[in-house]
């Protein structure tokens, strides 16, 4: 990554290899802080947010001050809290959420996404839920899976190519190149074939292609938002209302004054749209295979589980792809996208009975949490089969978050499942996929829990 542009999320230089190693520092004799009470955490001063330094001090940290201690700002006039029990996780996100906002990286964000859902608040984000809510619905899903099962038959059918050929395969780009196809052509449909024939190329590849997610991506980013525009004039020009999301988007009228999106938060949503419905889904389906190639015994029962089925799995098959689900709950738990999530406190509340002030910016790991052998038995080990028992059931509902919880959920999660779903039952039909070398695979902690160098696969036809 070239040191000459400016990060959207500021960077550290520092290696990975020894995060899980890394050593901690002494504890912190505890001080008083303004309010009379004892407090903990690291001496340093530290800013806290979505970069690799902080990545690789949150474990040994936690493991030095338990689940809930202060890290004192660096240049930052509030302090930051790392929160990791479950019950303030939930209290922080779900029963006390009204007194908690967006916190830290998000206003750098919204460069990239404009003012949609991910980055808005109080009652912008209320209204633009409520309208977008319905393009979500399980039936809109269902018949978004027929552009889904499309979209990957098409890769499906590169892959046996170079499985027949001996060719090494691109796991992390083609697995990118394909979120970014499927959310596309949920969004554009037909205009997507448009789009490529007038510039001759997809000039949102750029989201594949352009891996540094900084400052100068998010203002070529944006500049896609022309793109946009001349789909919307085109529809209206022709009077075309094409069974996709944007149509439902245009469509989606305010609950309480009947009013239509304005043009500008149309392409807000879009564009967040885009970004959020790609780089998860691409992500997730990279690691799950790295974690499946590692692990034959899982490999074996998710072929097991399609072999059951007389064709390529379809939406009505889901039911019957239980294990296939289990395996892309398991990568979420180890590899969660969103690995940081960031809150500011409006007003004091206690958590673990310990008072955290107005002001105080709050950070919640599913990382940390969804590893910690507090919680799960074998913490660090990729067993998907976990989940048929009651036990991780319940610890789904407790300590388990890539989605977030709460009201502000991600709304694109059942619409993520059904892909990766279809994804591997589809994708394990027909082939295997083997890892192309031994070479030890780091994660990139930036926006996004992304591999640090690209996933080499060796396709063989099952």
């Amino acid at each position: 990554m070239s040191n000459s542009r400016t990060p959207l999320i500021p960077e550290s230089q520092t290696s990975l290899v020894a995060a899980s190693a890394a050593e901690s520092s002494a504890p912190s004799v505890p001080e008083e802080d303004s309010a009379g009470e004892a407090t903990a955490g690291p001496e340093e001063r530290f800013d806290v947010t979505v970069d690799q330094a902080t990545f690789e001090k949150l474990g040994p940290w936690q493991q030095c001050y338990g689940n809930l201690f202060r890290v004192r700002a660096r240049t930052r006039e509030a302090d930051a809290w790392i929160v990791n029990d479950p019950a303030d996780v939930r209290r922080v996100l779900i029963s006390n959420h009204k007194n908690y906002s967006k916190g830290i990286g998000f206003e750098r964000v919204a460069l990239m996404l404009g003012n949609g859902i991910i980055v808005s608040d109080g009652d912008r984000w209320k209204s633009q839920r409520r309208m977008i809510q319905p393009a979500f619905h399980k039936q809109v899903i269902e018949q978004l899976s027929v552009t889904m099962t499309r979209c990957n038959d098409s890769v499906i059918e590169r892959w046996c190519r170079a499985a027949d050929e001996g060719r090494t395969i691109d796991l992390t780009r083609d697995t990118s190149e394909l979120a970014l196809e499927v959310i596309l052509r949920s969004l554009f449909s037909e205009d997507v074939d448009r789009l490529i024939e007038t510039h001759g190329g997809n000039p949102f590849s750029l989201l594949v292609e352009d891996l540094t997610r900084d400052l100068a991506l998010a203002a070529r980013f944006r500049g896609l938002t022309r793109h946009v525009r001349a789909i919307l004039a085109s529809r209206q020009e022709e009077n075309r209302m094409p069974a996709d999301w944007l149509s439902m988007l245009l469509a989606a009228r305010n609950k309480d004054t009947g009013d239509a999106m304005t043009e500008q938060a149309l392409l807000d949503e879009v564009m967040t749209i885009i970004v959020a419905g790609h780089e998860t889904t691409a992500g997730t389906m990279n690691w799950t295979w790295h974690l499946l190639a590692a692990n034959p015994h899982a490999e074996a029962q998710l072929h097991a589980e399609v072999d059951t089925l007389d064709h390529a799995p379809e939406f009505n098959d889901l039911d019957s792809l239980s294990y296939a689900r289990q395996v892309a709950e398991e990568t979420l738990r180890l590899y969660p996208p969103v690995w940081l999530f960031s809150r500011k406190a409006l007003g004091d509340d206690v958590l673990s009975g310990q008072t955290i002030p107005a002001g105080a910016d709050i950070f919640l790991s599913p990382w940390l949490m969804q590893r910690d052998a507090a919680h799960w038995r074998d913490a660090t080990r990729f067993r998907p089969e976990r989940y048929a028992d009651l036990e991780a059931s319940e610890l789904k509902r407790t300590a388990w978050y890539p989605f977030s919880l709460g009201s502000r959920r991600c709304i694109g999660e059942f619409f993520s499942m059904v892909e990766m779903q279809l994804h591997l039952g589809r994708t394990a039909r027909k082939l295997r996929l083997c890892k192309a070398s031994e070479r030890t695979i780091d994660v990139e902690p930036l926006v996004n829990l992304r591999s640090a160098v690209p996933i080499l696969m060796n396709p063989v036809r099952r």
